[in-house]
């Protein structure tokens, strides 16, 4: 894998950026705007995922088309690629306004805002639908650097713009700011992070071209087949996380929506952490299938299955464990229905981590067809079972939903697509998953249930040496037990910037 080190490096700074952000924001975002207009503004975010779907499943096609032409060295095929892209995603950028304009007149009677917050609602919206439409073209070459591994200059300004945001939101929302500032503060950064790759782009593609020439049907053709299939997989990754708030907002109205949609924050960072591997692996899956590297291939999607397992249950124990400490040290009193959502929101992060990856590899081997449909029925199922449990038990029924799906879609994804794929068996798979499981449990049971429970902390600050403390603990625990030394070995060296001195050995 190309620039390892400083890709994971750089990553894990914006995630943690985010996940400081997110714990400082959202206490402030709720106490300044109260309960009603912070449930709106959780409300209208989830819509705009619908609309940020209009990408059409581009993005994906970009990164993987760009590996594998760098696979291959043909940065002809870069070219054409990106004048190709570039064309569709000014079709996209247009039909985005209008539909979203449509969006943003619509959304305060979808969640019944009080009159007071109806005009705000409606620019709040159009604000975030100008953010979507601005990410469709400068996102081509985002996702261009993406596939050539640059993910430390993909990143440098998605760092930037999380730290702006954070001090923006701290200092002007509690004096006044409230929904039309948070949507102007996220156009301005969108603007922000996507412009800063854009002065690396040279450098990393001398020979970049764009021509009318290259504009064919038949490329046309191919890249919107490709990304037809790319879109149902991200309609199926967005859209049933995001459905939840909107359909508790919908039925329950704007507090069950604060209720619900503060447990999702602590799930949407702690999984977005997760997922920061499986990202890195997809362009060097797709890289590997330019080059065809069947068994570097491999063996990298076996050591990344134990990784984002062993990533999951660092994130995920804690929001299953002590879910009511952190909601309340977090947010403070007064929001104790929110502990049963983020229960079993933390099971989805475990359940959900090994599709995300098997999807990722399935689509660089050019099988995203039949992950597209799987994603579209579970999506589907999830969306009738949110609808019927919400009514049936309330806010948590509809985290039950999600959980439910996403066990089906494992059970089936991983012995009839991905193992044939990989020409890997079943019993590899599961034993490459399972291995950090058990230090993990055992260092949660010591820290999380009987330090966490005997300290019982009340506030963030309070939290945060536990939160340190559980780090170290289970970071050593699966280090030492979770891992093999051929990859503690290639894993470490990397790091270091050396390169390891065998593969990671065969699970």
């Amino acid at each position: 894998m190309r620039l390892l080190r400083r890709n994971a490096f750089v990553i894990y700074a914006v995630y943690g950026a985010t996940i400081v952000s997110g714990l400082v924001v959202t206490p402030i975002a709720l106490h300044a705007l109260g309960d009603q207009a912070f449930g709106i503004w959780a409300f209208i975010g989830s819509l705009m995922v619908y609309l940020a779907l209009l990408d059409f499943g581009l993005g994906p096609s970009v990164v993987r088309f760009a590996a594998e032409a760098r696979g291959r060295q043909a940065p002809e095929e870069t070219n054409q690629l990106v004048s190709v892209a570039l064309v569709l995603y000014a079709v996209i950028g247009v039909l985005t306004l209008a539909i979203g304009t449509v969006i943003s007149w619509l959304s305060p009677l979808l969640i019944d805002a009080p009159d007071d917050l109806v005009w705000e609602t409606r620019a709040a919206a159009f604000l975030l639908t100008l953010s979507l439409a601005s990410r469709f073209p400068l996102g081509l070459f985002y996702n261009l650097l993406g596939g050539h591994q640059r993910f430390d200059v993909q990143n440098l300004g998605n760092f930037l713009g999380t730290v702006a945001y954070a001090v923006l939101v701290a200092v002007v929302l509690p004096r006044g700011g409230g929904l039309v500032f948070l949507g102007a503060l996220t156009l301005g950064v969108t603007l922000f992070r996507l412009s800063v790759p854009l002065l690396w782009l040279r450098r990393e593609f001398p020979r970049l071209a764009v021509q009318r020439a290259y504009v064919t049907r038949e490329r046309v053709r191919t890249l919107v087949r490709v990304s037809t299939s790319n879109f149902v997989v991200n309609v199926a990754n967005k859209v049933v996380f995001s459905t939840d708030v909107i359909v508790v907002g919908v039925v329950l109205g704007p507090r069950a929506a604060t209720l619900y949609a503060l447990p999702a924050k602590l799930f949407q960072l702690g999984f977005g952490l997760c997922t920061v591997g499986s990202n890195l692996l997809f362009p060097a899956f797709a890289e590997h299938e330019g080059a065809g590297e069947a068994e570097r291939q491999r063996r990298l999607l076996l050591a990344g299955l134990r990784g984002s397992i062993a990533a999951a249950l660092v994130i995920a124990l804690p929001l299953l464990l002590i879910p009511d400490l952190l909601i309340e040290g977090w947010v403070g009193e007064g929001y104790g229905d929110s502990s049963p959502v983020l229960v079993i929101l933390a099971i989805v992060v475990l359940v959900h981590q090994p599709i995300h990856l098997f999807t990722n590899f399935l689509i660089a081997r050019a099988q995203h067809g039949v992950i597209a449909r799987t994603l579209l029925a579970a999506v589907a199922v999830n969306v009738v079972l949110s609808v019927v449990l919400v009514h049936a038990v309330g806010i948590w029924g509809v985290a039950v939903a999600t959980l439910i799906t996403d066990l089906g879609v494992l059970l089936y994804v991983m012995p009839v697509l991905a193992a044939p794929a990989a020409e890997v068996p079943v019993a590899t798979f599961a034993r490459a998953g399972l291995r950090p499981v058990l230090p993990a449990v055992a260092a949660a049971v010591v820290l999380l249930v009987l330090v966490a429970r005997a300290l019982d902390p009340d506030t963030l600050l309070e939290l945060v040496p536990l939160g340190v403390a559980w780090l170290a603990l289970s970071g050593a625990a699966i280090w030492r037990f979770g891992l093999d030394p051929g990859e503690r070995d290639v894993l470490g060296r990397t790091l270091r910037g050396g390169r390891g001195t065998a593969e990671p050995e065969p699970v």
